[in-house]
């Protein structure tokens, strides 16, 4: 699989928590020996996680969400503490007024600062007056737009399965930084819309919306934007996870997007069998979203051609995110 990102705070403080914290992904498909589905089974674990409960001794792999993934969350959310500390933290900081504040710095005291910002302890030690300054922080709207069209349901494992557990994961890191998270999926158009919340019981509501998510349908990410716009007219930071095959284009719908004052955040997720195709030979290429049918001859110079394409598509749409 693979993903390019928007050069923003969140485009370089991510890519590194990945390959540090997450590792690879796998794909859980069965029910566990309860009889449980991977929803409900899913569902008690994010319960579990989400009242700060101990995990189970025998966890189940089974589970979509299972508990070496909630334990990978954990230490995704440490690994962001530590890059946070280390100067990430703030860069996203909105101008209206911030739900807290954080010391950053000194300045010399000036004829009308308010005297309850002066340090007196240095004053005792130093007899300056020296005025605390701090950095207001907002909570942010972060929004995830899942792509559920029945594309995303290919690969093994399929990509919708790895856009479910990167979703988690950033979503995962928003909550445990106070951030408001929601979203949606789309496909022709917007749907099961996920209602913007804060703190630890989001992580429920995330886990439940993420795990009833199913492919079907065409991708129409320029209906799903609009519409989108609509249903949080509140700009935030938008997280979209698609294979971004859309025969009615995406850079309409990300134009959109900025244009309304929205940070993007793309994730373009390619399974292996699109970067190589095979077997070579007498083909016939079937759409699987619309059903449209293509055969033709499969040999070398074709696939090569193929692939130089592919890669021109890929590096378009990372010119485009970043040039936002």
């Amino acid at each position: 699989m693979g993903f390019g990102f928007t050069p923003a705070w969140v485009s370089d403080l991510y890519p590194r928590i990945f390959r540090s914290a997450l590792g690879k992904i796998p794909r859980y498909a069965r029910n566990d020996n309860s009889g449980r589905s991977n929803a409900e089974g899913s569902k008690a674990l994010a319960e579990q996680f989400a009242a700060g409960q101990p995990e189970p001794r025998d966890p189940k792999p089974e589970t979509f969400f299972d508990t070496d993934f909630l334990r990978k969350l954990e230490r995704l959310h440490l690994v962001a503490k530590r890059l946070s500390w280390a100067g990430a933290k703030g860069e996203h900081a909105a101008s209206r007024k911030g739900f807290s504040l954080e010391f950053s710095d000194y300045r010399r005291y000036q004829h009308g600062d308010d005297l309850r910002y002066v340090d007196w302890n240095i004053y005792r030690r130093l007899e300056r007056l020296l005025l605390k300054v701090f950095t207001a922080e907002e909570e942010m709207n972060i929004y995830l737009l899942i792509d559920t069209s029945r594309s995303m349901a290919e690969g093994a494992p399929a990509k919708i399965d790895y856009a479910k557990k990167v979703a988690a994961a950033l979503g995962y890191i928003g909550l445990k930084n106070l951030d408001r998270v929601g979203g949606a999926s789309f496909s022709t158009h917007l749907q099961a819309p996920l209602t913007l919340g804060r703190g630890r019981k989001q992580v429920l509501s995330l886990f439940r919306f993420l795990g009833k998510l199913s492919c079907s349908g065409e991708t129409n990410l320029r209906a799903a934007i609009h519409s989108f716009t609509k249903l949080f007219p509140h700009p935030g930071f938008v997280i979209i996870v698609s294979d971004l095959f859309d025969p009615a284009g995406w850079r309409a719908a990300l134009e959109e997007l900025t244009a309304k004052k929205y940070q993007l955040l793309v994730i373009h997720v390619v399974e292996e069998r699109e970067t190589q195709p095979k077997p070579w030979g007498d083909i016939a290429l079937v759409d699987v979203e619309g059903g449209r049918e293509r055969k033709f001859f499969l040999d070398a110079d074709l696939v090569r051609h193929f692939q130089t394409e592919l890669d021109r598509y890929c590096k378009e749409i990372e010119a485009v995110c970043a040039s936002r």
